[in-house]
């Protein structure tokens, strides 16, 4: 049997009502996202492992509750070390054992091992997971840019990783493999949106998900044919900072973040597209999901616009409510997964210590 190649793509606090097959009342048009669950089968009762970012991605690569780390509640603040553990497995991991090239582009935020000048931990005098927006700030100052940085997707598993690691965290700028691109000599402009660090010059927020785009399309239209490939593809998007560029003003009928959310659904055209020039849509295993539900914003979306991004489930992001962890879940699988198919059963999170030798069933990574 030929290997399919697997392409990831989670997107960051989408609400289950974003994607309109989800919610008839929806203000926003996906139709990418919906000719994608047209093609496949839609999970309608998918679930994130938490209804905030890190938990849910450590589990999404681990196949393990994040509460079984140290990470307790919350997530992780800048210079917070790497969370996944040295000799956790995760799937790029289980995927590369049986013959598959590995790839992340895009967010990260599950931590990382910086060096610093002093050669103390760089998270050192406050606890982890812990925000302190102030003491961050100055720690910052002592990380040594210039070393590599351990314990991010390179060291979990993946061949490549190119991304911004959190947008909306110093250090502002590009990282590639395990080093950062460009050295953030200067500090991000109080008018800004996002924490006060580190920024390279020239960096403009919305530059981030064209280029995290371009380089996912790039990265499948030069796959070789001798091995099958792993794309992980963490979106920056919907999350703040809402950065729509031009050509999605105006697109929606749900403000800025409506018009944000039509820059999602074009970035997952980008990939079907790519797949079908390349000729291997029909060997890909196409998934799209969101890490939790939507942000705190999506009540005044209501009131202003009607969109419920919580469609009609109760609860946002941070909640243990529905609408904070009920997510879209879509895959597509040609001749794997029955075109214009659902699922209504409800699929959870793993919860397993054993990690991945003992792989969830159904849609339990959403």
């Amino acid at each position: 049997m030929v290997k399919p190649n697997v392409v990831y793509i989670l997107a960051d606090d989408m609400g289950y009502g974003d994607m309109a097959c989800n919610n008839p009342g929806s203000r926003i048009p996906t139709p990418n996202l919906d000719r994608l669950a047209a093609q496949g089968m839609r999970f309608t009762d998918a679930h994130a492992p938490s209804s905030v970012c890190t938990p849910s991605r450590y589990a999404v690569l681990t196949g393990r509750y994040c509460w079984r780390t140290r990470l307790k509640e919350g997530v992780l603040w800048p210079w917070d070390p790497a969370l996944i553990e040295s000799d956790r497995l995760t799937v790029a991991e289980l995927l590369r054992q049986n013959g598959y090239r590995t790839a992340c582009i895009g967010k990260w935020h599950l931590g990382w091992n910086w060096q610093t000048r002093d050669g103390e931990p760089a998270n050192s005098g406050t606890g982890y997971g812990v925000f302190d927006r102030d003491l961050r700030h100055e720690l910052g100052r002592n990380i040594d840019y210039e070393k590599p940085m351990g314990g991010g997707p390179i060291d979990c598993g993946f061949d490549h990783y190119f991304g911004d690691d959190v947008p909306n965290f110093p250090p502002y700028t590009w990282f590639e493999q395990d080093r950062v691109v460009t050295e953030p000599t200067e500090e991000k402009p109080e008018g800004m949106f996002g924490h006060v660090g580190a920024m390279a010059p020239g960096w403009a927020l919305d530059a981030v998900m064209p280029e995290i785009t371009g380089r996912s399309v790039s990265y499948i239209e030069e796959s070789g044919e001798e091995k099958p490939f792993f794309l992980y593809f963490p979106l920056t998007a919907p999350h703040t900072p809402i950065v729509p560029t031009d050509e999605f003003r105006g697109m929606s009928g749900c403000g800025e973040y409506g018009d944000y959310m039509c820059e999602v659904d074009w970035c997952v055209g980008q990939v079907m597209a790519a797949l079908e020039r390349k000729g291997i849509a029909d060997n890909t295993l196409l998934l799209f999901a969101s890490d939790n539900g939507p942000e705190n914003p999506a009540y005044g979306h209501i009131q202003e616009y009607g969109h419920y991004s919580m469609a009609h489930l109760r609860g946002i992001k941070r909640d243990t409510w529905e609408g904070g962890h009920r997510v879209p879940f879509v895959a597509r699988w040609p001749g794997g997964i029955a075109e214009g198919s659902a699922c209504d059963q409800a699929h959870q999170s793993p919860g397993s210590d054993s990690d991945l030798r003992r792989l969830p069933r159904g849609g339990a990574a959403a």
